[in-house]
Order: structure tokens, then C-alpha cells, then sequence
């Protein structure tokens, strides 16, 4: 009456339905923790990703400030160094200016000085000739005499 295809129908069919009772429900948990598990996955990476643009943000952020702070600093020193090149270049023309005047301060005084020398040795060797004219002239008491006042002068007018 019954063959055995039957009863291998009957025992494949009894087996299919212990599992389904028995196994399915495991099944169905696993495949609903993972599908858990695979959601929260995708939220926390949705998480990092929002958390990795923000930062990429700061960090594009922190990048454009640096750069306009080194470029103020840049522009900063280019200021300074101007200044300071001003300043220096000033400093050095007041410096010039001071050697010049000392310069021609000291030219002028070697000049006084030259010229009273020649001026002293003109009117020396003027008293020199004048005291043997003076002497051919006068006798010999009114010629010291003469020579004393004209030195006499002399020291009086330098």
C-alpha cells in the first residue's frame, strides 16, 4: 500500500517541518541579530562619517587659519624689516653726517692752524729783515727796542 517513496515523502516532510518549528525560530533570531548588528554598523558609520566630515571641516578650517596667520606674519615681518632697514639707513646718514662735520671741523682747525703757523713765520722772518734794515738804520739800543715791541705786539695779537 505505502511504498517508500511515500514514507521518505512522509519522513522528508516530517523533517522539514521539525525544522521549521524547531530551527526557524533560531534561524529567523540570527538572521535578526545580524540584521541588528548590520543596522547599528551602518548607524555608527553614518556616525564616524558625520564625525570625519566635521573634523575634515575643523581641520580645513585650522588649515585656512594657518595660512592667513603665516601670511600676517609674513606680511609682519615684511614691515618690520622695512622699518628696520629704514631706521638703519637713517642711522647710517646721521653717522656719515657726524664723521663729515667732525671731518671738516678738523680740516678747518689744521687750516687755522697752517695759517697762523705761516702767518708766524712771515711775520718773524718780516722781523728778521726789518730788524738788519733797522739795524744798518739805528743804532743798536732803539733796534732791541723796536725788536721788543714788535714781539711784544705780536704775543698781544696772538
Amino acid at each position: 500500500m505505502f511504498n517508500e517513496k511515500f514514507w521518505l515523502a512522509i519522513a522528508f516532510t516530517s523533517f522539514i517541518l521539525l525544522i521549521l518549528k524547531y530551527v526557524k525560530p533560531l534561524v529567523i533570531k540570527a538572521l535578526d541579530n545580524k540584521s541588528k548588528e548590520i543596522a547599528e554598523e551602518i548607524l555608527e558609520a553614518k556616525e564616524m562619517k558625520e564625525k570625519a566630515l566635521r573634523l575634515l571641516e575643523r581641520a580645513e578650517k585650522s588649515y585656512e587659519d594657518s595660512i592667513n596667520f603665516s601670511q600676517k606674519i609674513i606680511k609682519d615681518a615684511e614691515i618690520e624689516a622695512q622699518k628696520f632697514a629704514a631706521e638703519s639707513q637713517k642711522m647710517i646718514e646721521q653717522e656719515i653726517s657726524k664723521k663729515t662735520s667732525a671731518a671738516l671741523d678738523r680740516i678747518k682747525l689744521e687750516q687755522d692752524s697752517a695759517i697762523r703757523e705761516i702767518k708766524q713765520k712771515i711775520i718773524l722772518a718780516a722781523l728778521q729783515i726789518f730788524s738788519k734794515n733797522v739795524e744798518k738804520e739805528t743804532s743798536r739800543n732803539q733796534h732791541d727796542q723796536l725788536i721788543s715791541k714788535a714781539i711784544e705786539n705780536f704775543e698781544k695779537i696772538h
